[in-house]
């Protein structure tokens, strides 16, 4: 059926707007150096003006490839027909080895003038990067570019259901999340940025994320990615790197898939890994094998090169969940539904603060450390919930030091006062950065948790634990709060 002839649909009452923005301007640093950095930001409209999200930054240019930050974003939004104005405000953590970072503390106010056609806008504003206890306090100009559209969000976890929506408003997109290991082989001598220093292979972890763009054909379809790994190698503490790809899918048998990747994105570590302003190009080769409805083993080739001395072939392991994510129909044509049932998928997502006590630093001394973390948990039933966490330093002079973790957590149903609920997580990932001694990078994480449910959506969460690396030369207690958003989507599995 032709896209003009789709007989209308109503309003889906769990629709909610959305809008992934790119952003991109040039900020001064120190000693007169120039760092080309480019955002990436998702936006939710949570009320008439207010809009909220999340937000990543990478070099891309000059000379201080590795640099990062991430956090929070608010903006308050007011619209005039084709155009809009706003002014908001990013509070996170920023940091890569420089110590013009300082502790890490990062903030980016920022004013906005956009002209939007259709879903999609263009923008030119003046945003402030400061660092409060760093070097760095400068205004610059900044373009941006979103696109917006509609996702389903459910009712919080626990809550009463939200009535499902018919199939016929719904499209499927397939996709899925994986856990990665791997391994840079070194191109040249070196990847540091004075030459020196050992060429032994980077080996790294992390997780890549795949959506379908649109439903397509079972055998062919083109997809995006995105995928942040960090460094498992002592040689290379703090290497971080975050990719956006573009790709395409061919299933010769149901079991069997082939994917082919082109991406840009950011990475590097400072001294440790010269990736000059920090752009990396990266092709990658795959082959996926079906080990069950949802799960499946893959594996790749492909090269990943910068404009410094780092170059490298790389080699790769993926375990991966499979599913399909359900967005509005819209005017889009109907295709074939995919077998299985759908229904509200619990998640929670967390804003976290931790202080962690005794952190070893290169330097010598154990001073203390505060992070900021961004936590995404998916829950599994009533108890046990998956989760991944990415945090970066903001307090303790260790700027750049940054943590990437997936794990496991369990929480008690609601005991005695209906809103408290009491657990336990243990998680593993990678850590480095800062001048925090962090051995070969491979830290684990346990803490007991209480949570207070403030409304039916937000909760307070309290932390106590300890965190340790493999080679025990790091070993801290640590505290924590955090505020959890808790939501549903609308999913499907095979």
């Amino acid at each position: 059926m032709p896209i003009a002839d789709a007989p209308p649909q109503p309003p889906l009452s769990a629709a909610a707007p959305v809008e992934i923005r790119l952003s991109v301007e040039r900020v001064a640093v120190d000693q007169g150096a120039q760092m080309g950095l480019a955002g990436l930001h998702y936006l939710r409209r949570l009320g008439q003006n207010w809009v909220g999200g999340v937000s990543v930054f990478g070099a891309t240019q000059g000379d201080r490839g590795g640099f990062f930050g991430w956090g929070v974003q608010a903006l308050y939004r007011q619209r005039w027909g084709d155009w809009s104005g706003e002014a908001g405000l990013f509070v996170g953590g920023g940091g890569g080895s420089p110590s013009w970072v300082g502790g890490g503390l990062m903030l980016r106010p920022q004013l906005l003038l956009a002209r939007h056609w259709g879903d999609l806008s263009l923008g030119l504003g003046v945003s402030e990067l400061r660092f409060p206890n760093g070097a760095v306090h400068g205004t610059q100009p900044f373009l941006s570019l979103g696109l917006a559209g509609d996702v389903l969000f459910g009712p919080a976890a626990g809550q009463a259901a939200a009535p499902l929506p018919e199939r016929e408003q719904l499209q499927a997109l397939a996709g899925g999340v994986s856990a990665l290991a791997g391994s840079y082989a070194l191109s040249a001598g070196s990847a540091r940025r004075d030459g020196t220093g050992p060429a032994s292979d980077l080996r790294f972890g992390g997780l890549v994320l795949r959506r379908a763009w649109a439903p397509g054909s079972a055998a062919l379809h083109p997809y995006w990615a995105i995928s942040a790994a960090g460094a498992l190698s002592a040689a290379y503490a703090g290497y971080a790197e975050l990719v956006g790809s573009l790709g395409l899918q061919y299933s010769p048998l149901p079991a069997l898939a082939l994917r082919a990747e082109v991406g840009l994105g950011s990475g590097g570590a400072g001294s440790a890994v010269d990736t000059g302003g920090g752009l990396l190009r990266k092709a990658t080769l795959g082959a996926s094998l079906n080990l069950g409805p949802s799960l499946s083993l893959s594996a790749g080739l492909g090269r990943i090169a910068s404009h410094g001395r780092f170059q490298a072939n790389e080699a790769r392991l993926e375990l991966g969940l499979r599913g399909f994510d359900l967005l509005p129909r819209g005017t889009a044509p109907a295709v074939a539904w995919p077998e299985g049932a759908y229904a509200w998928a619990p998640w929670t997502l967390s804003s976290v603060y931790a202080h962690y006590a005794q952190m070893a630093r290169d330097a010598g001394g154990r001073a203390g450390l505060g992070l900021t973390a961004l936590k995404l948990e998916r829950e599994l039933d009533s108890h046990w919930r998956l989760l991944g966490q990415a945090g970066i330093g903001v307090d303790g002079q260790a700027g750049g030091y940054a943590t990437g973790q997936l794990g496991l957590g369990w929480l008690t149903a609601s005991v005695a006062d209906p809103g408290w609920r009491f657990g336990a997580e243990a998680s593993l990932g990678a850590a480095g950065g800062g001048g925090v001694k962090v051995g070969g990078g491979l830290i684990g994480q346990a803490q007991l948790q209480a949570r207070r449910a403030l409304t039916p959506e937000w909760s307070l969460q309290a932390d106590a634990g300890w965190l340790r690396s493999r080679s025990g030369a790091l070993s801290s207690p640590f505290v924590g709060v955090s505020a959890v958003y808790s939501f549903s989507r609308l999913q499907i599995g095979r």
